[in-house]
């Protein structure tokens, strides 16, 4: 061993100097040797390029971590390098890596050099470069030196055979770990003697060129990278150099590559042969896109490293992974290639691998851009950092456990993230819920027929932001599905998980009945899902009309997730069992509870969506906070339905026009403040309020906030600054919430409770608003209780958590034991001052060796202590003693990390077992949100505009609804002076009696709108829609006046369309919708038709919006409007008066001589005409009596028809009206009044319809004499004849009130004579 003085340095040992005063001196001394700190010996001179190579191989090991960085910033004016060296068993490697931003303003995070130290396994793949370039997108140039071992050198540009990645970690550094040889430490030695083996050109690698701002001549950077810079420009250019730069052995090293290249390409032969893990390929029968096989030959093969990473990506195929390297995530293989050709992130191997990668901060920032193209991704996290690895391996070790791959990093698959079921509200990118769900379909008998079929279906969704589940059991729904329809377009899920098989898409088994042609109205039937032994559970996967239904109402960019039955999409007896995994079975939520026991279905939709949920690593977390409860999407019982087609037919949510939200009624009244009030407001809108009680409270709450502006001003105040309560609350129960999000939660409530005390203090307020206030749980000691126990000042400013001294004693007790250290390290310095005699030796820390004793070179040490580094004034030295105890240090230090780490999961864990009662605050500030965004939406109605008056029913079966000036809510705001209010009067008010007056048409409930061309009738139509929901949603109303029954559902048949994907010509989605009107409607609904019946021929679309039209008003007493353009269907509907004459036909145009259709009223849009220029002025005013025609001809010239086309057309029109007026007066001549013919034939006078409604009381007399339910006697005001059930299975739908009052009105209206 040398003396402690001895010049000698043992190979490997690190000598720090200033080589600026060798590399920066003027040209006329580059002849001059450069000194050598502490060595006495000199660097041969750089006289020319010849001796470049000697150069290098001098000062190969001169360098350390700490002089790059000083290099870099004189010669690049700040721009910060980095380098390393990193020790492996097959060799020492030295990378300098060298970064270039595009320019200044897009200068990405400085890394440290502890964060570029990512090769945490020794597999030498991290490129930190390629990842930084891949950082937002910036694009940069760097240099690569790398001194590596002949195999690395011989890939070159092509590909590195990695060594084995379970190597040993990063021995440059002495706390790299006891089971890892760190290099010698010579004992004693304070200077260099002989230098490490100078790195040899032919076995660097240059990958890129750096570039310098230097104007000086080549710099340091460049002479170590074998070439000059270029200027410092913006480039986007990835210059790599090629083979023919290496000094030697070109062709060798060609053919070495080329035969490396094809040996790493036989490797990964088996991924042109795709399949999954059954070994089915994709476009066969039964291919599962999410699973990958690899063969055991390609498993022999792999390193631990690729063997860690195909375990999770065959599991996850069809799924971009983002595996953690240190502080960067890289993608392999085909996910590298996505990345490269979708977003141009550079590519390299690595691995034997294409890599791609991205840095830890930008991760966020990449997978939004990833999943707004419509790929899942899936997060593969470090679960230790090396030191924690090391740490682990020592214990396990000790304890005689070992197994292959310890040396690696552990790594697990962390989350799967998918655009609806995102979490993280850095990925969130609205505030509205965004649904995942699970369906399951059962086929069954029909409980009210035996022969016949039904349909019924199980769905279970969940807002994976807020953790809320919600099922429901759709009981026999029709044959449109229309109440799974209403579903879909009340969620507009995002993701559909159901079960694989039936007629969904994609290939089928062999056997599997075939999906017919859609366009050959393929029924139930051929679906074969009645026939599967699965059916009755909802195992046999989806039948064509539900899918056509869900093609329908979801959007194009649903995913469809398809789940093996049983074994991935578990069924009910499953999902009983894998409940327990989740709750004690004591502790079920009541819903899963009731849905065990009565709701099979929906308990096998909730195993479905867990099941899934389980794919993505999250249903843990959301499921065990027990949010779960039953939905109706057509809560009839206690709220106005609206179904799937009229919240579309009247823009609620999204414009039919362009499919945007302008325009949109919650456009209207979208004015929360927070966001989870703006979700609760959508469910608002899904379910308008149907009991006046609840209605008229709503309102007054709105009268409160409009009639105190200041307090709804402060109220505003208060709630606009809230972070999202509701999500932040979830998050912290999953604890995935960040430090700063729980602050703005904590800050949040605080706030809320602050909002409600003010109010609280104001006088008169109403009782909803009281109630609110009284439900508001009380929140300052529980705020106090967390807010105090941690350092909120440093929480805020660095974005962690630190419990004061005596708020958690795991980290108590490892902060005393950081202390103790730091106090030993402290008496070690005065020790080791006293004993060298010393007084200026002081700790200096440089990189992963702290703690270091730096004091003059002249200074004589024990040959005990180990030299660090060294300049030419100063040593370092470690004592063996200090040597241990910084090692405990950075263990401690570790821990402490950990500590912390599970400091903040205890304190959410402590936090969220108030989640009830946070919960309960959370929705009373939301109701107080969605109140004040109804008063700012009635404020800015315009005028004239009211308070609705809600009339609560007193057990009379019709309905009543009365506008004064009422006007399109949505279009009155852009155009409320031109816009012309009509009054709209439907039904009979309650408690008064029937009046009539000379047309016999007071109380009618039902509007025959008759009009021209774009002469308003659809906007009509659709505001007296809105008028009605705006008033039971609890907001005022654009009109003079409004008075308002209840309306029980809605139901719009708007607009002419077309479902190609479902084989439905525009005359069949018109009957499909007419159906539901005609089966659900009851007397408390309100119903819009525009234009029945227009789809086919002009006798049978008339005939058919003819006996539509009767029904309504004869059959089911409903309020509504009947829009049309069948001139014919008023003449047969409007009876001419007993006193008007027989014979001919008479006038529309005057409709007092003529009393109409018992519960009917005519009315049409005015309209002034100039016939010779064939031009229409629209006066948009609503008036009683019939159009005298459509004016289509004039709309035709106006729309730019040539005109002689138009006066061609105009003319044959005139001659069919002749010729049917002409056979309508010969009808009318050959009837004598009396019965009696005028060819002396018996005529019977009493019409038609009339006959018609005497055998309809007959057939529903017998109906309900049949009647098997309970109830069915007393079927009359709320209930149809027969009963629901009895109704239902005779496919019929009516109401004794309607009946029996329309043939009253008929029998007092006709002539004593015409009926014998």
């Amino acid at each position: 061993m040398p003396p402690a003085n001895s010049n000698s340095t043992p190979k490997g040992a690190r000598t720090q100097t200033s080589l600026f005063s060798f590399f920066n001196t003027p040209k006329k001394d580059k002849s001059q040797a450069a000194d050598r700190s502490g060595s006495g010996a000199s660097a041969e001179p750089a006289q020319n390029k010849d001796s470049q190579d000697e150069l290098l191989a001098q000062v190969g090991d001169m360098m350390d971590d700490a002089m790059f960085a000083e290099i870099d910033k004189v010669e690049n004016n700040g721009t910060t390098k980095a380098a390393r060296i990193v020790g492996t068993p097959g060799g020492r490697k030295r990378k300098i890596v060298s970064a270039q931003y595009k320019d200044d303003d897009e200068e990405e995070e400085e890394a440290s050099e502890s964060d570029r130290d990512n090769d945490d396994d020794g597999d030498d793949d991290y490129s930190p470069a390629v990842a930084q370039d891949n950082a937002s997108g910036t694009r940069r140039t760097r240099a690569v030196v790398d001194d590596s071992d002949d195999e690395m050198a011989d890939a070159v540009a092509t590909s590195s055979e990695s060594e084995p990645d379970n190597a040993a970690s990063d021995s440059s550094s002495p706390l790299a770990g006891r089971t890892a040889k760190p290099r010698t430490l010579q004992r004693g030695s304070r200077a260099g003697a002989t230098p490490s083996k100078a790195p040899d050109l032919k076995r660097m690698r240059l990958s890129t060129a750096g570039a310098s701002t230097s104007s000086e001549g080549p710099s340091l950077m460049s002479m170590l990278g074998g070439r000059p810079r270029a200027p410092s420009t913006p480039t986007v250019e990835r210059t790599v150099s090629s083979l023919s730069a290496l000094s030697v052995g070109d062709d060798s090293k060609r053919q070495r590559a080329s035969k490396f290249a094809k040996k790493n390409e036989e490797r990964y032969a088996w991924l042109e042969d795709v399949r999954d893990a059954q070994g089915v390929r994709p476009g066969e029968a039964g291919y599962d896109k999410r699973t990958l096989l690899i063969p055991s030959s390609a498993w022999k093969q792999f390193s631990p490293f690729e063997r860690q990473y195909w375990e999770i990506k065959a599991q996850h195929w069809d799924t971009v992974v983002f595996f953690k390297k240190g502080k960067f995530y890289e993608l392999y293989e085909n996910d590298a290639s996505i990345g490269h050709q979708e977003f141009d992130l550079k590519m390299t191997d690595r691995v034997n691998m294409r890599m791609a990668g991205v840095p830890e901060h930008s991760f966020d920032y990449w997978v939004a851009k990833f999943l707004a193209r419509g790929h899942k991704v899936a997060r593969v996290d470090q679960m230790e950092s090396k030191l924690a690895k090391d740490m682990r391996e020592r214990a396990q070790k000790a304890g005689g456990q070992t197994k292959k791959g310890d040396g690696l990093v552990a790594r697990e698959l962390t989350g799967v993230l998918t655009a609806g079921t995102l979490v993280d509200p850095g990925l969130l990118t609205q505030d509205l819920a965004t649904y995942c769900m699970a369906l399951v379909e059962a086929a069954h008998e029909d409980p009210d027929d035996a022969s016949a079929r039904a349909t019924s279906f199980g769905v279970a969704f969940v807002d994976t932001s807020t953790a809320q589940f919600h099922m429901c059991t759709i009981s026999c729904d029709d044959a449109d599905r229309s109440a799974l329809e209403t579903l879909l377009v009340q969620l507009a899920p995002r993701e559909v998980v159901y079960v694989r098989g039936g007629a969904g898409p994609g290939p089928r088994k062999a056997g599997a009945p075939s999906a017919l042609s859609l366009t050959r109205g393929a029924s139930d039937d051929a679906d074969g899902v009645a026939a599967s032994p699965d059916a009755w559970d909802g195992m046999a996967g989806l039948s064509q009309a539900t899918w056509r239904t869900l093609k329908n109402a979801c959007a194009s960019t649903t995913d469809w997730i398809a789940m093996a039955p049983r074994r991935e999409f578990w069924d009910a007896a499953g999902t009983r069992s894998e409940l327990r995994s989740y709750f004690a079975d004591d502790a079920w939520p009541e819903p899963l509870r009731a849905a065990a026991d009565s709701q099979l279905l929906a308990l096998a939709a909730v195993g479905g969506l867990l099941a899934y949920l389980r794919t993505l690593k999250l249903d843990r977390d959301l499921a065990s906070l027990g949010n779960f409860a039953f939905y109706a999407p057509m809560q009839s019982a206690s709220a106005l339905v609206l179904d799937g087609p009229t919240l579309a037919n009247l823009d609620v949510f999204t414009a039919l026009a362009d499919g945007g939200t302008h325009g949109t009624l919650f456009a209207l009244l979208n004015n929360a403040h927070t966001a989870f009030g703006r979700r609760l407001l959508r469910r608002w809108m899904c379910h308008p309020l149907r009991h006046a009680d609840a209605i008229n409270a709503r309102l007054d709450a709105v009268d409160f906030f409009l009639a105190h502006q200041a307090v709804r001003d402060a109220m505003a105040d208060a709630l606009r600054p809230l972070t999202d309560l509701e999500r932040g609350l979830s998050r912290i129960h999953a604890g995935r919430c960040r430090v700063p999000d729980f602050l703005a939660v904590l800050g949040g409530l605080q706030a809320a409770a602050t909002m409600v005390g003010s109010l609280r203090a104001e006088d008169g307020l109403p009782a909803r608003i009281a109630t609110l206030l009284h439900t508001f749980p009380p929140l300052d000691e529980l705020l106090a209780e967390f807010t105090q126990s941690f350092d909120a000042a440093l929480a805020t400013r660095e974005g962690r958590l630190l419990p004061f001294a005596g708020g958690d004693a795991p980290f108590d007790d490892i902060a005393q034991q950081i202390a103790d250290i730091d106090a030993w390290l402290d008496q070690h310095l005065r020790d080791t001052r006293k004993k060298l005699g010393c007084a200026s030796v002081a700790y200096k820390h440089i990189g992963k060796e702290p703690y270091q004793l730096e004091m003059p070179a002249s200074v004589k040490v024990p040959t005990s202590f180990f030299r660090l580094s060294a300049t030419k004034a100063v040593s370092r030295y470690w004592s063996p003693e200090l040597r241990d105890k910084v090692h405990q240090r950075a263990e401690a230090l570790e821990t402490k990390s950990m500590v912390l780490d599970s400091y903040q999961t205890r304190l959410y864990a402590r936090f969220d077992r108030h989640y009830a009662l946070l919960m309960r605050a959370v929705a009373v500030v939301a109701e107080l949100d969605c109140l004040l965004a109804l008063a700012a939406a009635s404020a800015g109605l315009g005028a004239p505009a009211c308070r609705p008056t809600v009339l609560a029913s007193n057990g009379d079966a019709g309905g009543f609804v009365e506008f004064r000036q009422l006007r399109h809510p949505c279009v009155a705001l852009s155009s409320a002076a031109d816009f012309v209010a009509n009054d709209i009067v439907l039904g009979r008010r309650c408690g008064t009696p029937a009046t009539q007056d000379d047309d016999g048409d007071d109380d009618a409930s039902m509007i025959l709108l008759t009009g021209p061309n774009m002469g308003g009738k659809s906007t009509l139509l659709r505001q007296l829609c809105l008028g009605v929901i705006l008033a039971q949603i609890g907001c005022h109303v654009p009109a003079q006046s409004a008075t308002v029954l209840p309306v029980d559902r809605l139901f719009t048949r708007i607009g002419a369309r077309d479902n190609l994907l479902a084989g439905r010509s525009t005359f069949m989605v018109e009957m499909a919708e007419t159906s539901t009107i005609l089966r659900y409607a009851t007397p408390r609904s309100l119903v819009v038709l525009d234009e029945l019946g227009r789809g086919t021929s002009t006798h049978d679309g008339e005939a058919v919006a003819y006996g539509v039209l009767h029904g309504l008003c004869a059959r089911l007493g409903c309020l509504g409007i009947f829009s049309t353009h069948y001139g014919l269907l008023a003449d047969s509907l409007l009876k001419p008066a007993a006193a008007a004459p027989v014979a001919g036909s008479f006038d529309l145009s005057e409709p007092a001589a003529r009393h109409v259709e018992p519960h009917l009223r005519p009315m049409y849009m005015a309209c002034a005409v100039n016939e010779q220029e064939h031009r229409v002025t629209f006066l948009y005013r609503l008036q009683r009596g019939v159009a005298s025609k459509s004016h289509g001809m004039n709309v035709a010239a106006m729309a730019g028809v040539p005109i002689s086309i138009v006066h061609s057309a105009n003319a044959i029109a005139e001659r069919f009206e002749r010729e049917v007026k002409q056979k309508q007066a010969r009808k009318a001549a050959s009837v004598v009044v009396n019965g009696a013919s005028t060819q002396g034939q018996p005529l019977s006078t009493v019409p038609l319809t009339v006959q018609s409604d005497f055998a309809n009381l007959l057939r529903m007399a017998k109906l309900q004499a049949g009647a098997k339910d309970p109830d069915a006697a007393d079927a009359g005001e709320q209930m149809p004849v027969g009963g629901h059930h009895a109704a239902r299975r005779a496919n019929e739908n009516q109401y004794w009130s309607c009946i029996v009052d329309h043939l009253q009105k008929t029998m007092l209206a006709a002539p004593a004579s015409n009926i014998s």
